[in-house]
């Protein structure tokens, strides 16, 4: 990525997010909207050397995109820091603490601060419905088994582009690791207000509920967990209403017009409803098991069997199927029906 691996840990971190339900996050809506400065205040005993760290990234965008202020936007590079030791990098101490299993009692000095990166989060587009990518050197499938739904409590930093995490963290080592591919809607693109613009990062905010769809075991003991953002029965996290312009963030995280925010009877957003159950899918089936599949091949394949036989089972031989050939194939499950996915290796 743009910046070596300034941003490497972020994307693969993962390890922390606890299995079991935490209560939702609550407080930090009442707090004042205050300046980066005010907001960092009460974390001086809590984050190593805090105030170096606002004065790295003091100045380095003094006409911020989006309408966002100049304090909205160095909350966002704050958050995207990294530091050394890198267990005081600030986004590190920030998601500990949103993940503890006792954050009610950890939160409260963190509460300005909190306000000021989701409104600020708030202001940013939303890109619609897209694929992004995260990684973790752990094997997980013991929790992430599909149909289950998983409440990622911290802030996610993910990718576009799976061949990013490749690239940087070497997916032919034989350690067991898992690649998370994401389907949501309410990520942000936080590239213009991050302290590394290069990497491209897409952030997920905390209280994200993700129902895992599917596990494909790859090559090089690597397993993809695809996942999808559905809306939970209840909130993770307190709704928070921005103002000039107005935008809400709630467990939907929509990003509202002025004219729409105005016409609201609430500070939150209601959730949209939970898609009806579709009709059963004809099942059919298609094998490459006896076939040697390049990367080459992969376009064709997803042309001929997923686009227009519309598979629901894809049973391929990945003897020299790269990243590249799994990051296409991984694109083109987004918006099809393939239910079972055999990723064999020899």
């Amino acid at each position: 990525m743009g910046d070596g691996a300034n941003g490497v840990y972020r994307f693969s971190d993962i390890a922390g997010e606890p299995m079991r339900r935490l209560p939702p996050i609550r407080g930090y809506e009442n707090a004042p909207l205050v300046s980066i400065k005010e907001a960092t205040q009460p974390l001086i005993p809590h984050v190593p050397e805090i105030e170096h760290m606002i004065h790295t990234i003091e100045g380095n965008n003094k006409k911020p995109e989006h309408d966002l202020t100049t304090d909205e936007s160095a909350a966002i590079a704050l958050y995207s820091l990294e530091w050394s030791p890198r267990k005081n990098s600030f986004y590190i101490i920030l998601n500990n603490v949103l993940r503890h299993s006792k954050r009610d009692a950890l939160l409260p000095p963190w509460f300005k601060f909190f306000k000021l990166l989701l409104i600020a989060l708030s202001k940013l587009p939303s890109t619609g419905r897209r694929t992004v990518y995260r990684e973790m050197e752990l094997d997980l499938r013991e929790h992430y088994k599909r149909g289950a739904r998983i409440v990622w409590r911290g802030f996610s930093s993910c990718t576009t582009a799976a061949d990013v995490l490749e690239a940087e963290k070497s997916f032919g080592k034989t350690d067991t690791r898992n690649l998370f591919a994401i389907e949501c809607d309410t990520e942000k693109e936080i590239s213009q207000h991050s302290f590394y613009p290069n990497e491209e990062e897409i952030l997920l905010l905390p209280g994200r509920e993700l129902q895992v769809v599917a596990l494909f075991d790859m090559d090089h003991q690597v397993t993809m967990i695809q996942l999808k953002e559905t809306v939970p029965q209840f909130p993770n996290i307190a709704a928070i209403t921005a103002s000039s312009p107005s935008a809400t963030i709630s467990n939907t995280t929509t990003t509202a017009t002025p004219k729409a925010a105005a016409s609201s009877s609430s500070s939150s957003i209601v959730p949209k409803s939970v898609p009806q159950s579709k009709p059963p899918v004809k099942q059919v089936k298609v094998s490459y098991r006896k076939k040697n599949i390049t990367d080459a091949d992969i376009q064709r394949i997803i042309e001929e069997e997923i686009i227009q036989q519309e598979c629901t089972e894809l049973d391929l031989h990945d003897k020299e199927i790269t990243h590249h050939g799994v990051a296409m194939l991984a694109k083109a499950l987004r918006n099809n029906i393939v239910r079972k996915l055999f990723y064999l290796t020899t």
